[in-house]
């Protein structure tokens, strides 16, 4: 899990460094850089709530597991869905640097999450096998 959190952490550090220097040779304007912050704190969010889900998971049965992560998935998405709309609604952001950023996160969190949990299934595997 540590390794998922540093690999997402140096991403989020590229990503938010590229857009400062963006921000700083004026090539974006402030509001540009606020969404892409609430994008980004959104989409933290997101896959700390994930992760957590995996911890409380991963000892269970497989059902109570699948339970727990598929279930998760909507979960999270219900719960992401009115914050993303009330963001959208009210704060003054730029709409489309929200989004575009906000998919961005997105994917890229999915990638290591999906890696993260094969890559744990895999080690259980091979410790039930021996």
């Amino acid at each position: 899990m540590i390794n998922l959190l540093k690999r997402l952490l140096y991403v989020y550090i590229f990503v938010y460094l590229s857009i400062s220097g963006l921000y700083f040779f004026k090539v974006i304007n402030e509001v540009f850089l606020i969404s892409t912050v609430y994008a980004g704190v959104l989409n933290l969010f997101n896959v700390l709530l994930a992760l957590v889900l995996y911890a409380v998971s991963v000892k269970k049965t497989s059902s109570k597991f699948m339970i727990y992560n598929f279930g998760g998935v909507v979960a999270r998405l219900f719960i992401n869905i009115p914050i993303i709309i009330i963001v959208i609604k009210f704060l003054n952001i730029d709409k489309y640097a929200f989004i575009l950023v906000l998919f961005l996160f997105y994917f890229i969190s999915l990638g290591l999450e999906v890696l993260f949990y094969t890559k744990n299934s895999q080690k259980k595997l091979k410790v039930n096998v021996h």
